[in-house]
């Protein structure tokens, strides 16, 4: 439906008693709230955001955000390959070799790392860093949330 004099004076009306724009909407039929809204605007209807009380005593906390370099980890995976990955199926993976997942399992070429690993390790020293957190790092970061109030 279109804008015509009748319903332009209807939203108005019904804009300043203080209805939603839902409510304006399903008034009026055949439109949108959004529609009620961009009418609404582009007649310079004045906005309804109630201003703060001076008696409130709620404040809006903005939640910081920890500066990340997110191009270390790519320089720390680059320049710590000491061995080149050796691609290899579930049926030709052995005992001391990493079993590192290469893409999905589904997919017809899935195949695991397969450097060498330590003797106790299921992963080489580079899966290893990426699987294993160190309890001290974990604190950090938990310590960090807490500091910023991240939830």
């Amino acid at each position: 439906m279109s804008w015509n004099h009748e319903r332009i004076e209807e939203l108005k009306r019904l804009w300043e008693a203080g209805y939603t724009a839902s409510n304006i909407a399903s008034e009026l039929g055949g439109i949108t709230r959004n529609a009620v809204i961009g009418k609404a605007h582009r007649l310079g209807l004045s906005g309804r955001m109630k201003s703060k009380s001076t008696g409130s005593s709620v404040s809006i906390v903005r939640k910081r955000k920890i500066p990340t370099n997110r191009n270390s980890k790519i320089i720390e995976l680059t320049t710590s390959v000491s061995e080149p990955m050796n691609p290899m199926t579930f049926a030709q993976i052995k005992d001391g070799l990493c079993r590192w997942p290469l893409g999905e399992p589904e997919d017809l070429d899935f195949k695991f790392c397969g450097r060498s690993s330590n003797k106790d390790k299921v992963y080489c020293s580079e899966h290893h860093e990426l699987a294993y957190q160190p309890l001290h790092q974990i604190r950090k970061k938990k310590a960090a949330k807490i500091k910023f109030n991240i939830g």
